[in-house]
């Protein structure tokens, strides 16, 4: 058991230790290499922009497997809500404030909350049934 823990562990230094590689360098080429505060600001802001991308692209993998098995037993609703509605408010408040760094990513978080709600309403109805049926 204990074994299973080290391997867990080692595998989560392995997936944390480039993300803060890649933030160290980030900062550091910040800070030397961009002099202009816009700069600074446009470099940081894309960097984020593409974290932001990749973390409401992230269910997709979820989603790919809720299609396959016709389940949503991989897919929390409250989750999927949560996502949806924390985008949709942060897109708001980013397009009101002309803010394309908050907005953008958001504005792909946002239809993808909604692909999640459609799909569970879609596949909580077939796995309703079928819980009748073995019933």
């Amino acid at each position: 058991m204990e074994t299973n823990m080290k391997i867990d562990t080692d595998k989560s230094a392995a997936g944390v230790l480039p993300v803060v590689a890649v933030l160290c360098v980030a900062a550091l080429t910040s800070a030397f290499v961009f002099h202009d505060h816009h700069k600074r600001k446009v470099f940081i802001g894309s960097i984020g922009l593409f974290a932001s991308v990749t973390m409401y692209g992230s269910p997709l993998v979820v989603v790919k497997l809720v299609i396959e098995t016709k389940s949503v037993k991989f897919m929390p609703f409250y989750l999927s809500l949560t996502s949806f509605l924390a985008s949709s408010l942060w897109m708001a408040y980013g397009l009101l404030s002309h803010d394309l760094f908050l907005a953008t990513p958001n504005l792909v978080g946002s239809p993808l909350g909604i692909l999640q709600l459609l799909l569970y309403c879609k596949y909580k109805k077939k796995a309703t049934e079928q819980e009748e049926n073995t019933l």
